[in-house]
């Protein structure tokens, strides 16, 4: 489906789209940090950036994101907030750090309350099977791959892995 075409699809108002990212790339550099306190490296500073432009560009700019609260998640929405015209709200979670897929809807459950454009930013390998699983089909999710679904829903609390939807959009930065 070209972007146009999903975007008029996703246009009515019981369609929800759902954005599932992987946090850019992190620096390994200083092994004195734990795994939560990793900052970006050089290449997660420039694909972050990039994906936020393709998301802008692509009409999926998020109006919630759910984050995990790890630096290198809160680093890549910040870097990708620097490039939107609206920034939308960010929920920082504990409980999406390194999560399950379970833990992932359980936050949708809770905290997508709202969104027409819903954001989730977390960690392989929990983001990367969640989408495979919305998806039925294997994906690979690099750092700062993004997977973009649209699903008819009333409310975020009414989503289930068996929920039917579209992933309408797949992209990593490489592709860019």
């Amino acid at each position: 489906m070209d972007n146009q075409s999903a975007r008029d699809t996703a246009d009515s108002s019981a369609d929800r789209i759902l954005i599932v990212m992987r946090h850019a790339k992190s620096d390994w550099g200083d092994s004195s940090l734990s795994d939560h306190d990793r900052p970006l490296n050089a290449r997660g500073q420039r694909d972050a950036p990039r994906m936020a432009d393709w998301l802008a560009d692509s009409g999926w700019t998020p109006d919630v994101v759910l984050s995990s609260s790890s630096l290198r998640t809160r680093q890549t929405l910040q870097l990708m907030n620097d490039r939107w015209q609206t920034e939308p709200t960010a929920l920082y979670s504990e409980s999406l750090y390194l999560a399950a897929p379970d833990t992932i809807l359980d936050c949708i459950h809770s905290d997508g309350i709202g969104a027409k454009h819903l954001m989730v930013l977390a960690h392989n390998p929990g983001i990367a099977y969640f989408a495979s699983t919305l998806a039925n089909e294997s994906l690979d999710m690099p750092t700062a791959a993004v997977a973009v679904f649209q699903l008819h829903l009333d409310q975020w609390s009414d989503l289930r892995v068996s929920t039917p939807m579209q992933m309408v959009e797949f992209m990593r930065p490489k592709a860019l």
